[in-house]
């Protein structure tokens, strides 16, 4: 079965170098094919990823809402989003990418965001994990555009508002009765310290701290991929590769 792990947590943590950074240390130990879903409307994963910005499945819900000019019936309708869905796929020697894109417009969206949901569960099928980068906050688990989560990963910074966004994030996928089968806390830039502030919270482990890295922003800027980054060559990288192997061990709560 493919393993389903989805980034959160609030704007400006780094949800999506953190994502970036998953995908390599999943190729690192041999987890392949892999798909990254940016699901963010900014979208900016495929930078880090150095691949083409695909066109957002976004655009999907209106080019195809049933009674459109040129709207068909259920069946064909459905045919078509499923060919759509695998054409606006960004190809990578072990990482391919798609691209949720902009929101929905005006108009009742529920028929076609199913069929779009049915398409990608189709279409994650032949991929051994999808990493999926959310846009900020808790929009993206609210639509349940997930059917399933094996691995819910909450990047924070140590300030409160940041564990705090990420206990409240966890707390929602608990009162949508998502199927989370563990939450993990990725902390970026830990100081000394930190841990007291989340004293009274022990049911959300620490799956990794991340060390500031001025190694990233270098790497980003010479366009490489992140996927490309050697091993020894960035502290953060190599922590969140420990942690990819951490989750691919199959570590609970």
């Amino acid at each position: 079965m493919t393993m389903m792990v989805a980034i959160a947590g609030k704007g400006g943590v780094g949800k999506t170098t953190c994502s970036a950074l998953l995908l390599r240390g999943f190729a690192l130990a041999g987890v392949r094919p892999l798909l990254a879903v940016d699901a963010d409307p900014n979208a900016n994963l495929h930078v880090l990823l150095a691949l083409p910005l695909p066109a957002g499945l976004g655009s999907l819900r209106e080019e195809l809402l049933p009674g459109k000019p040129g709207g068909t019936g259920a069946v064909t309708l459905s045919d078509r989003i499923a060919a759509e869905v695998q054409l606006r796929v960004a190809e990578g020697a072990a990482v391919d990418l798609v691209s949720m894109g902009r929101g929905e417009g005006p108009g009742c969206y529920c028929y076609v965001n199913s069929l779009l949901r049915d398409s990608l569960s189709r279409l994650e099928g032949g991929y051994r994990a999808v990493v999926v980068d959310n846009e900020a906050g808790m929009e993206h688990l609210s639509r349940r555009n997930l059917r399933r989560i094996d691995h819910l990963v909450l990047v924070c910074d140590p300030s409160p508002r940041g564990l705090a966004a990420a206990a409240a994030i966890r707390d929602l996928a608990r009162d949508l009765a998502l199927p989370v089968g563990n939450a993990w806390l990725l902390l970026n830039r830990p100081y000394a310290g930190w841990e007291t502030r989340r004293a009274g919270d022990p049911a959300l482990p620490l799956l990794a701290e991340l060390p500031h890295d001025p190694s990233l922003p270098a790497w980003e800027a010479s366009g490489r991929s992140f996927l490309d980054l050697p091993p020894g060559k960035s502290a953060a990288a190599d922590a969140v590769a420990s942690a990819a192997a951490r989750i691919l061990e199959g570590g609970t709560r």
